[in-house]
């Protein structure tokens, strides 16, 4: 019996997520936001994902483009619209969430 992925894993059937993560310099909560995507994101979209990072200290007016009010807050855009998560994306099933990601099983006992 031959085995096949599904057609739905198959890297070139799958969703590209559009991320652009709005941060404020280098400060420690900004840094801490790029480190926490990349993360997720090598880990679950690999190879399927564009990330551009905005640092509004650099450019200013590309907060009006998606009404960002906080830093630092990553706009993702899907099929389904686009959402919208600020902070330093630490709570990672927040951040799952956001992407339309599975939720991780519990560990545990």
């Amino acid at each position: 019996m031959k085995h096949t992925k599904p057609r739905a894993l198959e890297p070139d059937k799958e969703e590209r997520h559009v991320l652009r993560l709005y941060v404020a310099g280098i400060t420690p909560r900004s840094m801490r936001a790029v480190q926490n995507i990349k993360r997720i994101c090598e880990a679950e979209l690999a190879g399927h994902y564009d990330l551009e990072i905005v640092d509004l200290y650099k450019q200013p007016q590309r907060a009006a483009q998606d009404q960002i009010v906080a830093v630092p807050t990553l706009v993702t855009r899907a099929s389904g619209g686009a959402t919208k998560l600020i902070g330093d994306l630490s709570q990672e099933a927040r951040v799952r969430v956001g992407l339309g990601l599975p939720k991780l099983a519990p560990t545990g006992s």
